[in-house]
């Protein structure tokens, strides 16, 4: 389906899980390989992902049950009725049972369960207005976290690009407020200076939910250079990779994203890196990912390139785990 169609689909039920005028990648079927084994009863978390949300028959939720993951990263976007969104998110999936809200860390579902769970999150602080009693009243509708930054600045701080300004007056309160109810503070899309300031003024692990690695140091966009990912990980956070192919190497492979994680391994530690696949997000997708199923792939090369099953297993979602343990009762 044309990103397009879906758009206008989407507008209309005033939700948004993406923009432009994109063509969503066609879901294959992902190949029976001994990836499928090595992710077998294994804890899976992709903190950030876009699946047909509004959808309940839609074979997103279908890819996640397939490859048995615990909990995904949803998304409302801040500038188009977040409020709307998780209003008409909750009465069609949450309490129809298609999904499993996650508000606390009890709630994370087993690997392997039937019913998903999802995290609730809010891209793009625009509909916070800078207001720190807006933060109350997301975390109240089941908001657990909050990308701060999406692709314009607002009051919080300056977006990826932005060549001046960082985190604002109203950014650091915001924070403080999300950091007390127990929100994770997540600094994806961010300008440089405003993930400098975050990460020196944060009293807990942060996190970039959808991001991978720059080929330079400058103009990166959402991309990170190594000096980001390391501060990042000097938090205690974690850097979440997602199946992007738009750094310099034009016929990026799966093999490719895995050579680029064993980079990141030995860069910043293996308990600081995890996915986040943006659901495909409106970017060019390394060749041979389709869809979530294809995680099964990506483990089969991370185990060709270097990776430990206790290694792989700290990537898929007992890294995210540890920061969600500590911002959720």
């Amino acid at each position: 389906m044309k990103r397009r169609d879906f758009i206008r689909n989407a507008l209309k039920a005033t939700i948004g899980v993406a923009l432009g005028g994109m063509i969503r990648p066609t879901p294959s079927l992902a190949s029976a390989t001994k990836g499928k084994s090595l992710l077998d009863g294994m804890l899976i978390i992709d903190l950030h992902a876009h699946p047909d949300w509004m959808n309940p028959s839609s074979a997103s939720f279908r890819f996640m049950k397939e490859v048995e993951m615990a909990a995904s990263g949803y998304f409302a976007i801040g500038f188009m009725d977040p409020v709307g969104t998780i209003d008409n998110w909750m009465s069609k999936l949450v309490k129809n049972g298609h999904v499993k809200l996650v508000l606390k860390m009890s709630d994370i579902p087993a690997p392997g369960t039937e019913t998903p769970g999802a995290i609730l999150g809010l891209e793009g602080g625009e509909a916070l207005e800078g207001r720190v009693d807006r933060v109350d009243e997301f975390y109240r509708l089941g908001v657990r976290i909050i990308t701060i930054l999406h692709y314009n600045d607002n009051e919080l701080g300056s977006a990826e690009g932005a060549r001046n300004g960082g985190l604002t007056p109203k950014g650091c309160a915001v924070i403080d407020r999300m950091q007390e109810l127990g929100m994770v503070v997540d600094v994806a899309h961010c300008s440089t200076a405003t993930l400098n300031d975050v990460v020196r003024y944060c009293k807990k692990p942060v996190v970039d939910s959808h991001t991978l690695l720059c080929a330079t140091e400058n103009s990166c966009g959402r991309a990170r250079t190594w000096k980001e990912m390391e501060r990042i990980s000097s938090t205690g956070g974690v850097v979440c990779s997602c199946p992007g192919a738009w750094n310099k190497l034009t016929n990026k492979t799966i093999l490719d994203w895995a050579n680029e994680l064993m980079d990141m391994k030995k860069k910043i530690g293996i308990e600081h890196i995890g996915i986040g696949t943006d659901g495909g997000g409106h970017m060019k997708l390394v060749s041979g990912y389709n869809d979530v199923r294809d995680l099964t792939k990506l483990a089969e090369a991370l185990t060709d390139v270097g990776f430990s099953r206790e290694e792989l297993a700290a990537f898929m979602g007992k890294n995210v785990y540890r920061v969600l343990g500590k911002y959720l009762l």
